[in-house]
């Protein structure tokens, strides 16, 4: 992913509107890149700020994006070893079948 592709995807992002496979290509991009984190840093404090501000909430704005950065990340584990068990369960349900079969 580019720059110019990750700043469209910052407001999806925000909004968890890329799937996963997007969202780790965005996220694994923002971290290696300067200005993007930047630009998602600045979004992120806009979004969050204005609806924090009307609560008096206090906002930490490193934190609580590496923490929704790092969200992004497990679920991207998750759905992979989730597909490789599936993949594993097929495999040895062919395996039955084919054992059972001779």
């Amino acid at each position: 992913m580019d720059c110019k592709e990750a700043q469209k995807c910052i407001r999806l992002f925000l909004a968890d509107e890329l799937n996963i496979g997007e969202a780790k290509k965005f996220v694994d991009h923002v971290r290696s890149c300067k200005d993007c984190m930047e630009e998602l840093t600045i979004e992120y404090l806009l979004s969050e700020g204005v609806s924090r501000l009307e609560n008096a909430d206090d906002i930490d704005v490193e934190s609580e994006l590496e923490e929704k950065l790092n969200r992004v990340i497990s679920r991207k584990r998750v759905h992979s070893q989730l597909k490789a068990g599936l993949f594993l369960v097929v495999f040895i349900l062919i395996c039955i079948f084919l054992l059972g079969g001779v």
